[in-house]
């Protein structure tokens, strides 16, 4: 009997030994509970699930009555309305708040320190107001993101283009009139020194070019392949990159596996960009012809239009709507195309993302401007797809750059299992009114005064909280 008591014992201490070892192994969850899921792809919010989330990702989308065990974190969403962090398509971090009465020209005139500390503040920007992701078109190359990853700085995940590749005369052309008329053309601007833009002509120069952008850290590329509307040395109607220079650019790409960007308009430049293998449309707002809507959708690329310049409230800005400024016949063209460009890309139902394009605004502008572009795209595409666009689908736009990814261990703008734990709480159903994550629909309302909103009470990014007021 001695014997068996003792066997028992040590049987009995053994399976506490092993659960207790099984105890320190687990890895401590966050279970997010009484919530709404909006997921980034279904048109419905889901009840009666948990979210449960292990390190960075997230492990069980729609649990049922998980229990926590000892150290774990439990967040009782109260019945809000939980949803991907959102990703804005196209931003410009060192352009943005610049605040500077010269516009872009007036970058020539500021340090790098300067530029730096912009970029980092408007990265603040987006990661409090929901924003977790950002994908930037112009200019910024991966210090900024490095050290955001390490921990040192704060902000969301960014996917980089690095200097815009533009032709001499192009869209990303800034130099300084004086500058221009040298007899020296290989004198470079200082916008160039600042690596925000590349002047390339010649498919070998745009070859090096875009290679240099991988060099330093880029994910993607982008070229100019048409006019512009906020620069005044290219013509709107211009066309702008040769056929063999967009390939370059594609080549370099494609060797990377990834992806070429361009800044285009109309059915022209678009089209041609198309044929030559790119599959990202910054703009597209002058698209006239179904058949290029088609073609948009028979490539499978994704289409990122500037909403807010379908708006006729812009007629109100000093600049856009002065009759003695370029600007406002440019504006004209784009808001005559509005309805057409709506009823085919609706109809056609091609690949768009959400993204807000600020450059050159105060901090409140630009956060009208946040604010007022998501109004503009749930004006046009209503409240569910406008979600799908700032989630599920810039998801997809952001992982077609392949294994050239920066954060290829999960996916991004949903709400699935093995996703990146990428989530914002929020007060009320943005299916039924986008207001609960600040869309406005008048461009001149008196901007919000901080970076959050109100209504997102909730952001976490990579599975760390960074904002909670719930």
């Amino acid at each position: 009997m001695k014997i068996k008591s003792i066997t028992s014992a040590l049987l009995l201490s053994s399976i506490a030994l092993s659960a207790c070892a099984d105890e320190a192994k687990a890895v401590p969850k966050t279970i997010f509970k009484n919530v709404s899921i909006f997921n980034g792809t279904d048109n419905k919010l889901i009840k009666g699930c948990d979210v449960v989330i292990e390190k960075n990702k997230i492990t069980n989308a729609c649990a049922k009555s998980v229990k926590a065990a000892k150290g774990d974190t439990v967040i009782d969403g109260k019945g809000r309305t939980l949803m991907p962090g959102l990703i804005d398509a196209h931003v410009h971090l060192n352009l943005q708040n610049l605040a500077n009465p010269a516009a872009i020209d007036g970058i020539s005139n500021m340090t790098w320190e300067e530029v730096g500390a912009l970029a980092y503040d408007a990265s603040q920007e987006y990661l409090y107001s929901g924003f977790t992701t950002v994908r930037d078109l112009c200019g910024s190359h991966d210090g900024l993101r490095r050290h955001i990853e390490k921990g040192t700085l704060t902000g969301p995940r960014i996917y980089l283009s690095g200097a815009c590749i533009s032709q001499t005369s192009g869209h990303g052309d800034w130099r300084p009139a004086s500058q221009v008329v040298r007899t020296n053309m290989n004198t470079t601007s200082h916008v160039e020194n600042l690596g925000i833009v590349i002047l390339a002509d010649g498919a070998d120069e745009v070859l090096k070019a875009a290679r240099n952008n991988l060099a330093g850290g880029a994910d993607f590329t982008k070229m100019m392949a048409g006019g512009g509307v906020t620069s005044t040395r290219d013509p709107l109607h211009s066309l702008q990159g040769t056929m063999d220079e967009l390939r370059a650019m594609v080549t370099a790409t494609k060797q990377w596996d990834t992806i070429g960007a361009v800044h285009a308009y109309h059915d022209d430049s678009v089209r041609r960009a198309l044929e030559a293998g790119v599959m990202s449309i910054e703009h597209g707002n002058l698209m006239e012809k179904k058949s290029t809507f088609e073609l948009v959708k028979k490539k499978g690329a994704f289409v990122v239009p500037a909403m807010a310049g379908f708006s006729d409230q812009l007629f109100k800005h000093p600049i856009y709507g002065n009759p003695d400024l370029p600007m406002r016949a440019k504006v004209e063209i784009l808001i005559k195309n509005k309805d057409n460009w709506l009823k085919l890309a609706n109809k056609t139902n091609i690949n768009i993302g959400f993204g807000t394009d600020i450059v050159v605004s105060t901090k409140a502008a630009s956060r009208g401007i946040r604010d007022f572009q998501m109004g503009m795209f749930q004006e046009g595409f209503g409240n569910f797809k406008t979600l799908h666009f700032m989630t599920g689908a810039n998801g997809k736009l952001m992982g077609l750059t392949g294994k050239n990814n920066p954060y290829p261990d999960g996916k991004l703008g949903v709400i699935e299992n093995g996703a990146y734990a990428d989530i914002i709480l929020v007060d009320g159903n943005p299916l039924k009114d986008l207001s609960v994550l600040g869309a406005t629909f008048d461009m001149w309302a008196t901007p919000r005064v901080t970076r959050n909103i109100k209504t997102i009470p909730f952001v976490m990014k990579d599975g760390k909280v960074y904002h909670n007021e719930i």
